[in-house]
């Protein structure tokens, strides 16, 4: 790798280097203008930028906008590594509020300070880009803090992942403190309530039993919901007592219900359960296959 300098000016040079040709043949040169005293200053400049291209520090080609990069980085990695919900979720995060704001940016052009005004936007305006419903007007409705640090967390993501891809040289994101979001108290039943609702759950029947065992189940496995809906009778060993939690069902509109796999490995466990509950889903169990079967006889009548 080569390097020239090149005078214009007064206490003004041209750094160039030579990186060699690319597949078509042509040059791959980097330019960068510098002022020093002397051609001695320069020549230090130019061993520094030799270096900081050497380390990959430079990014050669084109820089993609912010709206540029959303497609990529949705083909290269969204679409395949997140999971759907969470995926949608960053979806409408992105179409309503940080593509309006960054999208025509170039990503090296993204400067912490661009990041910290957004955020200050967000606390003002729940929507940066007209709806036509509401007739162009602006919501003026602020985002909570919890909101605004998922927004910062998202986009820090994003950045850092350009950086992985040589795409940019840091992470503007890095340099701009994320808002502070005080972690709410989940509310959740004493003892005394959830005995009450134990209590109250025995009176209910027939087609209502779905529901006193769905919540029953909740209480003594602490599944999350898309497992305590995912969960299949296959999975349900009567004989010793044991649930295997190994997926979870969700819906999202424009997909349907669809089931998947736990939030992380550490999810997949096995649950023991008293032997009460053990009875409720034999009970429960005798009632779903009468109504399949009942299912089964109406159909053959028609």
């Amino acid at each position: 790798m080569t390097g020239s300098i090149e005078k214009r000016g007064k206490n003004s040079y041209r750094l160039v280097v030579f990186k060699g040709y690319d597949l078509d043949g042509k040059s791959v040169r980097h330019q960068k203008n510098v002022h020093c005293k002397n051609k001695s200053e320069a020549q230090i400049e130019l061993a520094k930028f030799v270096t900081q291209i050497e380390n990959g520090f430079i990014i050669e080609g084109s820089t993609p906008t912010f709206k540029e990069f959303v497609e990529i980085w949705k083909r290269d990695y969204a679409l395949k590594g997140l999971a759907p919900s969470t995926y949608c979720r960053y979806k409408g995060m992105l179409e309503t509020r940080i593509i309006p704001y960054f999208g025509n940016l170039k990503l090296d052009k993204i400067r912490p300070i661009d990041i910290m005004h957004f955020y200050n936007l967000l606390e003002e305006d729940t929507q940066l880009q007209r709806k036509k419903n509401n007739h162009g007007k602006k919501t003026r409705k602020p985002l909570s803090k919890k909101t605004i640090l998922e927004h910062h967390r998202l986009i820090h993501a994003m950045l850092h992942k350009a950086v992985y891809w040589q795409m940019i040289v840091t992470n503007p994101a890095e340099r701009v403190e994320p808002p502070k979001a005080p972690k709410p108290q989940r509310p959740c039943y004493d003892e005394d309530q959830t005995r009450i609702l134990v209590d109250n759950l025995e009176k209910l029947t027939g087609k209502d039993m779905k529901y006193k065992v769905a919540i029953l189940l909740d209480i003594f496995i602490g599944a999350r919901l898309g497992e305590l809906a995912g969960l299949e009778w296959s999975d349900i060993d009567l004989k010793n007592g044991i649930i295997c939690i190994n997926k979870s069902s969700q819906y999202l509109s424009e997909k349907g219900v669809f089931t998947k796999s736990p939030k992380n490995e550490s999810s997949i466990r096995d649950v023991a359960i008293p032997d009460f509950i053990v009875s409720l889903l034999k009970e429960y169990k005798l009632w779903y296959n009468e109504q399949k079967i009942d299912c089964r006889r109406f159909l053959a009548r028609i």
